[in-house]
């Protein structure tokens, strides 16, 4: 079946074919009618067979003309068609666009809520250390900051005090100020920081005893509670402490070399692998139990902890019914 696109142009053809035998026809008229002697009958004829042509053409040319009239209607009503699809589409995208935009703004507030007590501590940290520093400038800007940001006007004043207090004492007191400062982390075994308070110290007061007695300070003390974490990790795995071997080995892993880690990868392996099994047996009883609450609680410990176990897979095949029927009460 003809393609309905061809055919406008295969009737314009046709029409031009028409009218070209049409033409013809009129000159051989024009022709037989100067020639002399020429029969009455045969100009009759070719007139008629003109005539024909021409009413056949005009009659084509009109169809040619509603078709195209008609097609022109139906590309409107589609054009017209899009149009309004369009303007549909760029309503949704404008309404998606804007909750987008409201969401954002919304997160950028809920975030600085929950990170509002952090980035204070954190600037009240900078304030300290540079005063500890005596530079002062880049600590009274802080304080003015933590006023402007914050609104902590009582607390900004007293940094203030404290500020001017330390830059009128005696080098005498701003090395005792700074040392309690130094053993302070190390109570809290930040040994990160304490060293970079030392660094700090020996450069303002590269020949004075006390800091000299600083030197070297931090890693022994730093190697020393890891000897002592060592120590408690064998003591547990002894005792098969499971719970106490995991939080020990979580607090060793900032201190260990590549070479300590790979020593002591097989006893971290049992003690996982020991705490993956006691939490495997806590499922499934709380599974028999029907207490789904607390089997769903231990199912996520398992999923979150261990998440390429195969425990935590099966754990996974059964979380969807045990919501349903912790939701459900049953």
């Amino acid at each position: 079946m003809a393609n309905t696109k061809d055919i406008p142009r295969s009737g314009l053809l046709v029409l031009g074919i028409i009218y070209g035998a049409a033409l013809v026809c009129l000159i051989c008229n024009k022709v037989v009618g100067m020639v002399s002697g020429s029969e009455i009958g045969v100009l009759a004829v070719s007139w008629a067979f003109f005539v024909i042509l021409a009413v056949v053409g005009m009659c084509l040319t009109c169809l040619l003309l509603v078709s195209y009239l008609h097609r022109l209607c139906g590309n409107s009503v589609a054009i017209i068609e899009d149009v309004r699809s369009l303007r549909s589409s760029q309503r949704q995208s404008e309404a998606i666009f804007t909750q987008i935009s409201e969401n954002l703004l919304l997160s950028d507030a809920i975030k600085s809520v929950a990170f509002r007590d952090n980035d204070q501590a954190v600037l009240k940290e900078a304030i300290q250390q540079d005063i500890r520093r005596e530079k002062w400038e880049s600590a009274e800007l802080l304080i003015d900051e933590l006023e402007r940001r914050f609104g902590c006007r009582v607390e900004a004043q007293q940094l203030r005090e404290e500020l001017q207090n330390y830059r009128n004492a005696t080098t005498r007191e701003k090395i005792e100020s700074s040392v309690k400062n130094i053993e302070s982390l190390w109570m809290i075994h930040s040994y990160v920081d304490a060293k970079k308070e030392i660094e700090n110290l020996l450069q303002l007061y590269p020949d004075d005893e006390q800091v000299l007695n600083l030197k070297g300070q931090t890693e022994k003390r730093r190697d020393g509670h890891k000897k002592e974490l060592l120590d408690r990790l064998h003591q547990t795995v002894e005792s098969n402490d499971v719970e106490q071997g995991v939080e020990i080995l979580k607090l060793l892993d900032s201190y260990l070399t590549a070479s300590e880690a790979a020593a002591l990868e097989e006893s971290a392996r049992d003690v996982f692998r020991a705490k993956l099994h006691n939490m495997g047996v806590q499922f499934s009883l709380f599974v028999t139990e029907r207490k789904w609450t607390q089997a769903l609680n231990v199912g996520r410990h398992i999923i979150g902890e261990y998440p390429n176990s195969r425990m935590a897979q099966e754990v996974r095949d059964k979380m969807d019914a045990l919501e349903q029927r912790a939701a459900a009460g049953v």
